[in-house]
């Protein structure tokens, strides 16, 4: 009986020390899958010209060996406005040739092709998640302490001949 109370008391004592030193913990979200989820949705807010894009597919390139590339070719085959979503690699230098969105990532190396799309007024959704000031990016993604936020430059998706929804403007950090 007195071994029953006892065992009782250290199991209360017990559940008592694990609930003061347990934290709770927030789930913790693969910041390259919330990155591809959010370029999902821009690209379900932007309009391309007539012509802008292939009947059948929207093709995003990145490099295909980064954490952020890998996230976006796991979401080939999504319907974006009626097109099938095709992951293209920038790896190894390849050209963005096709490519109705290019992810320009921090660090990564740019291709001659690439920074010739850069430079051109193809319409073509540039999309960075660099620091550096790239003016020839349409959305640059922000990590802001534990959230991601983004900035939209209006003017260089019009130069580019694309048309963002109103509602992806007003959810913008800031807008040029």
């Amino acid at each position: 009986m007195r071994f029953n109370r006892t065992l009782r008391s250290f199991t209360v004592l017990g559940s008592l020390v694990l609930a003061v030193i347990a934290r709770p913990s927030n789930a913790q979200v693969d910041e390259a899958m919330l990155s591809a989820a959010y370029i999902y949705n821009f690209t379900q807010f932007t309009t391309w010209p007539t012509g802008g894009l292939a009947d059948s597919k929207l093709v995003v390139c990145a490099n295909g060996e980064s954490a952020l590339g890998i996230a976006l070719a796991s979401l080939n085959g999504k319907i974006v406005s009626g097109r099938a979503w095709t992951f293209g690699s920038l790896s190894h230098g390849d050209g963005p040739s096709g490519c109705n969105v290019v992810l320009v990532e921090e660090g990564k190396p740019l291709s001659k092709q690439t920074r010739e799309v850069l430079n051109s007024d193809r319409p073509v959704l540039v999309i960075s998640n660099s620091t550096l000031d790239t003016q020839d990016t349409v959305i640059r993604l922000v990590t802001d302490g534990n959230h991601l936020r983004f900035d939209i430059n209006n003017r260089e998706a019009a130069r580019r001949h694309l048309s963002l929804s109103s509602k992806l403007l007003q959810l913008a950090r800031t807008v040029l």
